[in-house]
């Protein structure tokens, strides 16, 4: 049986073999299945790496109230985009994603390479799994780790201690990635047709791992401990991964089967049908945050400051009444107008990352920019927190194909991107905003800056982080009554966890229980 689900996995049915509620205890008997080449499993591990990447960014574009949705509805079967309503929700792919496609796989894969000395195919799954887990975590704190896959009902580790196994394994692989043994002739010949990313190249996944403890590190701001020591530890980490770095790109050919099709493009359908979400932007409206306080634009005069908003989206009119072409957007969950269409709003799909044969990046070079920027800034060195910024905003804008005078225009705007002497956490926060989007960060920053607004009074260095950010309107009531709570994380996987672990969630006072949506991370701010 698992050799079907390693072989066929993509070219069938992606993952419906294996049952639900088995898939937190798979132990392998090395008795009763024969080993199976890593180079088989690989692909498999690489791509649902990519659709994680997608699944959580595709929560989080509408959790950070980056796009919203035509309808206002609180309770549909998409509640997560409108009305912050996820107990009535069967399933959230994300959970399913680590713990069956790329935690379960990647566990076999290890085994076999460590059965056959394929040290390179150990290190970068291990790898793929730190990135597996860091996004799962952060996205529902607690969760199986220490006992995982040896039962269907295992202990939730704490996310303190799931911090600490991170920085453990980066410290394991930073030895790893620098031995003989990972680049040795002798391994396991990765090429471009079991990597899609890097064709097995070892210095380009190392630099990843760096971003990945850059990332991991930066946690402890702005909540935990901002001293020059620890600001200089993110730096380093960020540093080393941008010496000599490459995008991780994930690469999409484009054709009539699903896994070849970029997950955020027109034809995208979900994987695997009812474990997946489509990502729907034919219907996704941008929000007045994103439009007004992002991007500077006007409604009046149609103007705006952000050369990037032509390159994410296309503007659209409504021809029969003769409307001119615009940039129509809404207020988070205020529902469209009855009287208009969506059709008369902004084309999502007019964007280099929204294509069949997008990419679907795993780490931006942008975002080690800005870590590096934050954590300057906290450091106290404002001029590499400047440079930093100018080296992001770059990078993004290049990559959505801006063309280089209105990148250099906009840079030398000092109003718009300010020097040493004026520069704020805000500028560094709300451009790193812009540059993660479609990434999974973006959510995850808001959060960790206690979703700093002009209305809820939380500062950091007497700065108003996101300015113009309000809570989405017609939340659902029955949770969301108090104005000042925001969605913190994601109740636990429904469709598994609740039949089969539910015990455990009775034991966190997470059951059914709509002030688990509440509590905050381990690295935002606490109640």
């Amino acid at each position: 049986m698992k050799r079907f689900k390693y072989i066929f996995l993509l070219l069938i049915i992606l993952g419906t073999i294996t049952g639900c509620e088995d898939y937190l205890g798979e132990n392998r008997d090395p008795d009763s299945v024969d080993a199976v080449p890593p180079d088989q499993i690989f692909p498999v591990v690489l791509f649902y790496s990519s659709l994680q990447n997608y699944d959580h960014s595709e929560y989080g574009t509408y959790l950070s109230q980056c796009l919203t949705t035509a309808s206002k509805s609180q309770t549909s079967a998409h509640a997560y985009r409108s009305g912050w309503e996820f107990l009535g929700m069967n399933r959230h792919p994300q959970w399913r994603r680590h713990f069956f496609d790329v935690g379960s796989n990647a566990k076999d894969l290890i085994q076999f390479a460590k059965e056959e000395n394929s040290a390179n195919y150990e290190a970068i799954t291990r790898l793929l799994n730190l990135i597996s887990v860091q996004l799962t975590t952060d996205a529902f704190g607690d969760m199986p780790l220490s006992e995982a896959y040896q039962s269907s009902s295992p202990k939730y580790d704490t996310q303190e201690s799931i911090y600490e196994w991170m920085k453990n394994e980066v410290a394991e692989l930073e030895t790893m990635f620098n031995s003989a043994e990972v680049r040795q002739a002798t391994n396991r010949i990765m090429d471009g047709d079991v990597d899609r990313v890097f064709a097995g190249d070892v210095d380009k996944w190392q630099k990843v791992l760096y971003a990945i403890k850059s990332r991991i590190l930066l946690r402890q701001l702005p909540n935990s401990n901002t001293d020059a020591a620890t600001c200089n530890q993110i730096i380093a980490a960020a540093e080393t991964a941008l010496n000599g770095w490459a995008d991780p790109r994930y690469k999409f050919d484009g054709g009539s089967s699903v896994e070849k099709n970029c997950m955020w493009g027109r034809t995208n359908r979900p994987v695997g049908g009812w474990q997946s979400r489509t990502n729907d932007l034919s219907g996704a409206i941008p929000s007045k945050f994103l439009m007004e306080n992002l991007f500077g634009y006007n409604p009046n005069t149609g103007e705006f400051t952000d050369p990037r908003l032509p390159q994410i989206m296309k503007a659209r009119g409504d021809a029969a009444s003769g409307i001119d072409t615009t940039y129509r957007y809404l207020e988070n969950n205020i529902g469209m107008p009855a009287t208009h269409k969506i059709e008369w709003y902004p084309d999502m799909y007019e964007s280099p990352l929204t294509t069949d044969t997008s990419t679907i990046t795993l780490f931006t070079k942008g975002e080690l920019y800005f870590i590096v920027a934050e954590a300057a800034y906290w450091a106290g060195d404002k001029s590499k927190a400047v440079n930093n910024l100018v080296s992001g905003i770059r990078y993004h804008m290049s990559r959505l194909g801006v063309p280089a005078n209105e990148i250099e225009a906009y840079i030398s705007n000092s109003e718009l991107v300010p020097g040493t002497a004026n520069i704020s956490l805000s500028h560094i926060m709300l451009e790193k905003y812009k540059a993660l989007y479609l990434q999974p960060e973006q959510w995850t920053d808001l959060r960790r800056y206690g979703y700093s607004n002009n209305q809820n009074g939380v500062l950091y260095d007497n700065t108003v982080i996101y300015p113009g950010l309000r809570r989405p309107y017609n939340l659902y009531e029955a949770y969301w009554s108090n104005e000042n709570e925001w969605i913190q994380r994601i109740n636990y996987d429904p469709e598994t966890e609740e039949k089969y672990n539910r015990e455990e969630l009775i034991r966190l006072d997470a059951f059914r229980n709509p002030e688990w949506l509440k509590k905050p991370m381990i690295w935002a701010p606490q109640n």
